[in-house]
């Protein structure tokens, strides 16, 4: 691209689903590998997303698609309002009480309190099996506190985004009775203010659609805020559920 563009690279499934990577530069002579549609399918609050995590004075906005598809920043949009395949619902709740709720990846607080409060945002997917067969259920928590901010200016909120390294077929397939290695890693959203030291990583495996969970035992990789462990699928299993987190 000239002087002053920028490159970013989109890619739809029909009119369903749009995956959205953030900038990229590459060099001349380069070659690069780039990966689309890979599970698992998460939020991420990603640079291409536009918008979204961000105070002015007490008006809170969020944005939080719920299905990025694991590449290096990628941001995973769903038609859920024309596609009745998918849905998703996201909630803004200050203090404990809820304030907003909306069939979208969006919601917001207006008029929120000056003074330091909770803030907690709840994003909820699911998709129909039938058509989709794997992430038909997600839920994603976000918790964070903040005061007022400069009412003339963005302030972008310290929320969390939670990423998976999992190794699957081009199907999202894995093989049932084996071992497979799994990570999870954790980063603030760009630009965010107010931010700590990212300490604690948990990831728990179902086997059984989330009837029952196992704690996974993770080691922390020597460079910045990730955990490596160690899935062992039983004999027989049809399916792989993770819960992953991750807190500063």
């Amino acid at each position: 691209t000239g002087t002053g563009q920028y490159w970013h690279e989109s890619v739809d499934l029909g009119d369903s689903l749009e995956q959205r990577g953030g900038r990229s530069v590459y060099k001349g002579g380069s070659r690069v590998d780039l990966d689309w549609f890979g599970p698992v399918w998460h939020p991420w609050l990603g640079t291409g997303l536009g918008w979204g995590q961000q105070r002015t004075g007490n008006d809170l906005r969020f944005n939080t698609p719920g299905w990025g598809d694991s590449g290096t920043d990628h941001t995973g949009f769903g038609n859920v309002w024309n596609d009745d395949s998918m849905t998703q619902y996201t909630e803004v709740y200050v203090d404990g009480v809820r304030v907003d709720r909306k069939m979208s990846s969006a919601a917001y607080a207006w008029d929120a309190p000056a003074q330091e409060a909770e803030y907690k945002v709840v994003t909820e997917t699911a998709l129909d099996r039938d058509r989709w067969r794997l992430g038909t259920k997600g839920r994603s928590e976000w918790t964070f506190r903040s005061a007022e901010t400069p009412s003339d200016r963005v302030t972008h909120l310290p929320m969390l985004n939670l990423g998976l390294d999992l190794d699957t077929d081009l199907h999202g397939d894995v093989r049932a009775g084996g071992r497979l290695p799994v990570g999870i890693f954790a980063e603030y959203v760009k630009d965010a203010a107010g931010t700590g030291t990212i300490r604690t990583g948990t990831l728990e495996v179902s086997y059984d659609e989330g009837k029952t969970w196992r704690k996974v035992a993770l080691k922390k990789d020597r460079h910045g805020a990730a955990w490596n462990g160690e899935l062992r699928i039983p004999r027989g299993a049809d399916s792989v559920s993770l819960r992953a987190g991750a807190s500063d």
